[in-house]
């Protein structure tokens, strides 16, 4: 069979399943399988693909069709224009919180030795991205923490910057329950970053099929408001910044008001609120 048609086939079977963005996947699947990038995929379409190749394509289209994340299947994915391996049991990183990444750079753009930390760091996307666009900038001095209570994230987040020759502390800690160790001395922080799950336990259920059966719950279930980790964030994180040291959260779409009164009740100042590529709230940035 042509590459062509094994690749059409796929398409037309994640299309009959009302998979979004199903020719694309198809495409992806394909890449990963064969081992090849965007332009030799297309490159090599009127070529002969071998029975064995064929096979485990479509075992894997017959997966992705189930609503199983293709970025599970593939084990990888893209942010910040950087590579990052995913794994069940942590959760996907969203292009919305790319936004996340880019103010806490714009914010910290005349910091010449930034103290960051990447709370709830799941694959480790926010704080290494960071850290790999600073270090462009010519910044290199800068240390990183990342902080995650799943065993998951945590050895995620290490083959992530293994992968990225990215040296940084990787901590599994109950959020800053690391911090309260009479064993260690830790400086404060210039940046806090943070995507905690924020999503309301009601609300899962409601949630597109891939997250709500594939993507982990610990990840996403922000308590019955959607509001428990950002209150136990912003009331201990002013305790390990420094004067002037920002705060930036991911929150849902409609969590804006809830959360910029959390913070004003606990302090903090210069309240920005940045709207995602569909004008949604998204992202909350402070100081201390």
């Amino acid at each position: 069979m042509l590459l062509r048609e094994m690749l059409k086939k796929g398409i037309d079977k994640l299309k009959s399943c009302k998979i979004e963005n199903g020719e694309q996947d198809a495409r992806l699947i394909a890449m990963h399988v064969l081992e090849l990038d965007y332009t030799g995929l297309f490159m090599k379409l009127d070529s002969e693909v071998d029975t064995e190749t064929e096979a485990v394509y479509h075992r894997l289209i017959e997966k992705r069709a189930t609503h199983y994340p293709c970025q599970y299947i593939i084990g990888t994915t893209e942010f910040m224009g950087y590579t990052f391996h995913v794994a069940p049991d942590v959760l996907i990183p969203r292009p919305e919180t790319e936004l996340l990444v880019e103010q806490a750079l714009r914010l910290t753009d005349v910091v010449a030795s930034c103290n960051a930390l990447d709370m709830c760091c799941g694959t480790g996307c926010i704080g290494i991205s960071y850290s790999l666009r600073r270090k462009q900038n010519g910044y290199t001095e800068d240390k990183l923490t990342m902080v995650d209570i799943s065993d998951a994230a945590i050895g995620l987040s290490k083959k992530n910057s293994f992968c990225h020759n990215l040296e940084c502390d990787i901590i599994k800690s109950d959020l800053f329950e690391f911090r309260k160790s009479p064993e260690k001395v830790y400086d404060l922080y210039d940046l806090i970053m943070t995507n905690p799950p924020y999503i309301r336990s009601k609300e899962i259920d409601d949630l597109m099929e891939e997250v709500r059966d594939f993507e982990p719950r610990l990840a996403l279930d922000g308590s019955d408001d959607g509001l428990y980790f950002y209150r136990k964030i912003i009331l201990e994180a002013g305790n390990y910044l420094r004067d002037g040291g920002h705060l930036l959260c991911e929150i849902g779409y409609n969590q804006y008001d809830e959360v910029q009164g959390i913070l004003v009740d606990n302090g903090y100042r210069d309240i920005e609120l940045t709207a995602d590529y569909a004008g949604l709230a998204r992202i909350v940035s402070c100081r201390k």
